[in-house]
This record gives structure tokens, C-alpha cells and sequence, in this order.
């Protein structure tokens, strides 16, 4: 199978580059670099695939990419950050919107055979729970705004699709930053010395789905044609609990866990995936509990550098 990645260099496309590419797929690379800054997430498998520095805001930078068919596109390049995109929202619009219209007009172009998009549970608004993709969709930020309508782009753009719905998802190759996720920023907040874990507000929930289940899910997209499916686990943590077994994994005591105000984005305070027409097509997916999860992101973490010491 011959497959493209827009956004193959961060944490979730280095991740599935790595186990197509271990399948024995030809797999072309599109990435800018601008979240990660090298290729270094794709390991030595980056030797097996080509990669290409391609924009996707920049039709010439897609134009240069090489020519297809491709048995299917994997669009996962986007602006990443409910709180970034607050701060620059016309960054969104250009790669979570524009970008996807380009991307969309060259798999046109080039022939696709599947184009496989990950949307993000962020644009539902507040629903009963657990949340179903026939919910109500009312996104807050300009991120799951712009998310939802590259959803609506590839529903209308004739090609045949696959939209998943990709809920929290954590682990390897996820590392803490500036704009990054929760999990490997605590988990580097309590690496420092008298380093604190903040939560912002009390009841808040989501549902961590790790990474390796999400690939499996993107692996078999062509079982889920025409679809748009929650990729979770179905199971809704509490972000106090889950501070707390971050603590007990580094042995820390919660003397170093801070609650501070809620912000802008965190309007919905629960959320946790309805996965009853994700288990119908696959009905393994996505049970990697979330204690065995974080001990693995902990142990790359460490190993990659991020971490002077790993878990207890």
C-alpha cells in the first residue's frame, strides 16, 4: 500500500509512519517541522519512508510532493492547541481550514484511494454523556472550530472518507512543551525540583485513549469507510485522579498538586467518548488501561531525554 502522512513527524503520524512502514507500506512523509522541529520521533524507520519539509498552507510545497496514486492519505497535519489557538486564531484558519483544503484539492489531484481525517472531540459542545458523534457539535475555540470544519471539507469533498473523532490521546513520542499536552507536562513539572502539577478546577474529566490503540483504529480506516467515528476509550477519567497517579507513579505526595481557576477553554468540564460504532466495527479497539499507559509514556519520556528520572 502506498500511503501519505500530512503531519508524519509528530507525536500520532511518526508513531503510525512507524508501524506502516514495519508493515512493509511505501509511506511518504509531509511534515514542517513546526511543532517538533526535526525527524527525530520517526526513529530509524525514518531511513524506510520519504520524508519531505512540505507546508500545507503552501500549494507549492504540496505540489512538490511526489505524484500519486495513494492508496490513502493520512491528514493529520494541523495547528494543535485549544489554548494556542486562542491567542493566534488565524494560524488555525490557515492550517486547520485552508491547509485542508489544500491537502484535500491535491488528493484530488494526485488520486486517493481513502483519505483519512482526524477530527477531535473537542468540537462537541456540552451533551449528555457519553458523547455520540450524532451529539451536538458546538465547538468553543477556534481550534475545534476550525477542526470541525476540515470535517465538513472532507464530507463534501467527494473523495472517500474516513473522520475519527480522536479523544486525548497520550503516550510515546508525546513530548512536554509550550502548547503540548497534559500528561508529559506534569509529568515534567514534577521532574524539576519542587515541581508542581496544576489542574485547572475541580470535576473535570476526559478520556485518555493511548497511542498505540489510536494507530491500531487508523491502521484498518478502510473497515470504517464513509464513517465519522469517537476513537476513545469509553472510559472517563478525572484529571484529579489521574494527577494523583501521576504523583504515586514519580512518588511524589500531593503536597506538590495545585487546583487553580478553570480557563477560557475549559467550558466543557466532562467528556468521555461514546464507542459503541467504534466497537462495532473493532471491537478490541482502544483498552489500554490508563495506569499501564502512563508507565510507558513515563519510561520514553526518561529514555528519550525528557526526564532525568523515570518511574518509581
Amino acid at each position: 500500500m502506498r500511503v501519505l502522512i500530512t503531519g508524519g513527524a509528530g507525536f500520532i503520524g511518526s508513531n503510525l509512519a512507524r508501524a506502516l512502514v514495519n508493515a512493509g507500506h511505501e509511506v511518504v512523509v509531509a511534515d514542517n517541522l513546526s511543532m517538533h522541529f526535526s525527524t527525530a520521533l520517526l526513529g530509524r524507520e525514518l531511513s524506510r519512508m520519504r520524508f519531505f519539509h512540505c507546508d500545507i498552507r503552501v500549494g507549492e510545497d504540496l505540489d512538490a510532493l511526489p505524484e500519486g496514486p495513494y492508496d490513502r492519505i493520512y491528514h493529520l497535519a494541523a495547528s494543535f492547541a485549544n489554548a494556542r489557538s486562542i491567542a493566534e486564531p488565524a494560524l488555525d484558519v490557515r492550517t486547520n481550514a485552508e491547509g485542508t483544503l489544500r491537502t484535500l484539492a491535491f488528493a484530488k489531484r494526485a488520486g486517493c484511494g481513502l483519505f483519512v481525517y482526524t477530527g477531535s472531540s473537542s468540537s462537541y459542545g456540552p451533551a449528555p454523556l457519553p458523547l455520540r458523534e450524532t451529539g451536538p457539535l458546538v465547538p468553543g475555540t477556534p481550534y475545534a472550530m476550525t477542526k470541525l470544519l476540515g470535517e465538513q471539507y472532507v464530507e463534501a469533498s467527494g473523495l472517500p472518507f474516513v473522520i475519527y473523532r480522536l479523544f486525548n490521546v497520550y503516550g510515546p513520542g508525546d513530548p512536554p512543551g509550550v502548547y503540548r499536552n497534559a500528561i508529559p507536562n506534569m509529568m515534567a513539572a514534577l521532574d524539576r525540583p519542587q515541581g508542581e502539577i496544576a489542574i485547572f478546577g475541580e470535576g473535570a474529566t476526559r478520556d485518555f485513549t493511548y497511542v498505540d490503540d489510536v494507530v491500531a483504529v487508523l491502521l484498518e480506516a478502510h473497515r470504517a469507510e464513509g464513517r465519522t467515528l469517537n476513537v476513545g476509550t469509553g472510559r472517563e477519567t478525572s484529571i484529579h485522579g489521574l494527577a494523583r497517579q501521576i504523583l504515586e507513579l514519580f512518588g511524589a505526595g500531593e503536597d506538590r498538586l495545585r487546583v487553580r481557576p478553570p480557563r477560557a477553554w475549559d467550558a466543557v468540564v466532562r467528556r468521555v467518548a461514546d464507542v459503541t460504532a467504534l466497537r462495532a466495527l473493532f471491537p478490541s479497539a482502544c483498552e489500554t488501561p490508563v495506569e499501564i499507559g502512563l508507565r510507558r509514556t513515563a519510561a520514553w519520556l526518561f529514555e528519550a531525554g525528557y526526564l532525568a528520572r523515570g518511574p518509581s
